[in-house]
């Protein structure tokens, strides 16, 4: 490089310089490299986990409002992953090692859900709080910076490939939801799983809004964030009955939108998957905030007329009231 006037480059540091002493300038400079450079690099791709939506080294959210069924889907691709088998209409493409962090259901709730979803395998470990305190003691936090350095030798010495968190509010204690400030004692970590490399689900609380809760700072960093959501017709006989939608995704075409319902049944779970129907996809948008005829049109990729056929039903449902054009949510 040659001087422009500034010191570092009028006066370079000795070549034995130790690490300890190297400015950021160096480190930037050994980091660095041109676009020339760039295009004849030989990065290997990441392997696709589920379909093309979720890659080795992902970090996604799976958020719904209590209750819905997101430790249900949770579950399942997790066993999915660790027995490499689809979930649904998701096609797994390679076997993990998974951890499972359960910070909120009894020890009988996951044993029992664990069962009916399929054969036990030794590549998923659960860590359940309750068992935990009953034989260590310990409680987790994510928040605590002992336990992630934890978790991180835990999963270098087992091989975990995979990591599950279920769910934010229950393993995260002294961190207020709503400061972005307080999303950094947890963000650091995760982008150290990320370079290992870890998936990371996380599985999170809905607010009133329907829109994750918190601080919208922790979905920057996400690669794909999936929303449960009530069907319009929910059965009540179901264990589990809800619609799975991409909020955020960074692959090529957004991923389909299902229905799912989750009957257990005996010893195993009799798991019913098909495509959402136009009213639920419909209601989905309208409760994520949009609300003319147009911009969800273009969204769903159906004609103004077919939208407005949808918003009719809507209002004689009694859920939706059409104001001035726009579509109002109404509190059922």
């Amino acid at each position: 490089m040659t001087s422009t006037g500034n010191p570092f480059y009028a006066q370079p540091p000795p070549a034995e310089a130790t690490e300890a002493e190297k400015s950021w300038a160096q480190f930037l400079d050994e980091g660095g490299c041109s676009s020339l450079d760039l295009a004849s690099m030989k990065i290997v791709p990441r392997e696709a986990i589920f379909d093309d939506w979720c890659l080795v080294g992902d970090l996604g959210f799976v958020f719904a409002p209590r209750g819905l069924g997101k430790t249900w889907i949770s579950m399942h691709l997790a066993h999915g992953a660790t027995t490499k088998t689809n979930v649904g209409p998701w096609k797994t493409h390679k076997q993990l090692k998974g951890l499972y962090l359960d910070g909120e259901m009894p020890p009988q709730d996951i044993q029992s859900r664990d069962r009916l979803l399929g054969q036990p395998t030794a590549n998923l470990i659960y860590v359940n709080h309750q068992i935990l305190f009953d034989r260590t003691g310990k409680i987790m936090n994510l928040a605590n910076p002992d336990f992630q350095q934890g978790i991180l030798d835990y999963c270098a010495v087992t091989k975990i490939e995979l990591l599950c968190l279920d769910n934010l509010s229950a393993l995260a204690s002294g961190i207020d939801e709503n400061k972005s400030i307080d999303w950094e004692k947890i963000q650091p970590w995760l982008l150290q799983l990320r370079r290992v490399p870890i998936t990371v689900m996380f599985i999170h609380h809905a607010g009133r809004n329907n829109e994750m809760r918190g601080s919208s700072k922790r979905e920057d960093p996400a690669s794909w964030i999936m929303r449960l959501d009530l069907p319009s017709d929910l059965r009540e006989d179901a264990g589990a009955h809800f619609i799975t939608r991409f909020t955020k995704w960074r692959c090529a075409k957004q991923p389909k939108t299902y229905e799912w319902i989750d009957t257990p049944n005996g010893t195993e779970v009799c798991v019913e998957v098909k495509a959402a129907s136009s009213l639920d996809i419909f209601r989905s948008h309208v409760e994520n905030g949009l609300d003319t005829c147009t911009v969800i049109a273009e969204e769903i990729g159906l004609s103004n007329g077919q939208v407005s056929r949808l918003a009719k039903q809507a209002e004689r449902e009694g859920w939706l009231e059409i104001k001035h054009r726009k579509y109002v949510m109404i509190d059922t």
